[in-house]
């Protein structure tokens, strides 16, 4: 019984050390939901002289992701929709404008039209591989295009091709589209370095940042760009092959038109759990 005992401890410690040193996969299941709660807040400034301009904007959603279907090579069909969302924006002058898909009746009469048919109906079918690549765009409402995916991965990062272990790095290259309002479909080639700071209780912590080539440009002419340079932290769950919480910032300022621009942005996404 002794000898059996330990030759299942052995066999259950070779299997997570082989699991270990294999390259991570997104791990899907056919009819699965994963629900993640996502808050995004902004902060626009410009000063010039003796005077101050500022927009904040706060958004808090709930994420769906279904999985239609996973092919043999693993790559997965998900369906994003949101089951809820809040929209509030503070103006320089002027009170906030809401939406709240919970409080309709007292959400403004402008956010209502354009946000209301976002909540509760899909937004976007894409077909996504084991890195976290997407493969397609199958289908998409307005501001869910295959260039936003290209730029702004569905689960925020790219897994590398080898086991995750500390310090650990790779890149994903990639181009940047600005689509209107930002621009006019201008293309920037981009790249993201990820670094592996640890891996705890399947945990693995990776350090993200952004470069942006070819802005030597006007410091006006990078402002559109700023939203396209996230930083920050991924937790991804080894062992589930998920996500679980990313936190990712922006900070950038420059000189123009006589007066200073600062960006400020926090973006939190973490798992909440399948439904």
């Amino acid at each position: 019984m002794k000898y059996r005992t330990m030759a299942v401890l052995c066999g259950v410690l070779l299997t997570a050390s082989l699991a270990s040193a294999q390259a991570p996969r997104f791990r899907w299941q056919t009819g699965q939901v994963l629900v993640y709660r996502t808050e995004h807040n902004t902060l626009a400034s410009f000063a010039k002289d003796e005077t101050k301009s500022e927009t904040k904007t706060r958004v808090q959603s709930i994420k769906r992701w279904q999985v239609l279907g996973v092919d043999a090579a693993g790559v997965a069909t998900l369906q994003m929709s949101l089951s809820a969302l809040f929209f509030e924006t503070v103006p320089p002058v002027g009170d906030p404008l809401v939406f709240d898909s919970t409080h309709l009746d007292k959400s403004d009469k402008a956010l209502r039209t354009q946000y209301e048919n976002y909540v509760g109906q899909p937004l976007v079918v894409v077909r996504v591989d084991g890195q976290g690549k997407i493969v397609e765009v199958k289908e998409a409402k307005p501001g869910y295009s295959a260039t936003k995916y290209e730029s702004d991965p569905p689960f925020k990062f790219v897994l590398p091709t080898e086991a995750l272990k500390a310090n650990s790095a790779w890149e994903r290259g990639y181009r940047i589209t600005l689509e209107p309002p930002q621009g006019t479909g201008e293309k920037y080639d981009a790249a993201q370095r990820y670094q592996c700071k640890s891996v705890t209780e399947n945990l693995a912590v990776v350090r993200m940042t952004t470069e942006v080539k070819g802005t030597q440009g006007a410091q006006e002419d990078q402002v559109p760009l700023w939203q396209m340079q996230p930083e920050g932290e991924i937790v991804f769950d080894v062992q589930a092959g998920r996500l679980q919480k990313a936190t990712l910032k922006i900070d950038k300022e420059a000189k123009m038109e006589g007066g200073q621009t600062h960006f400020q942005s926090v973006y939190t996404e973490e798992y909440a759990g399948d439904r």
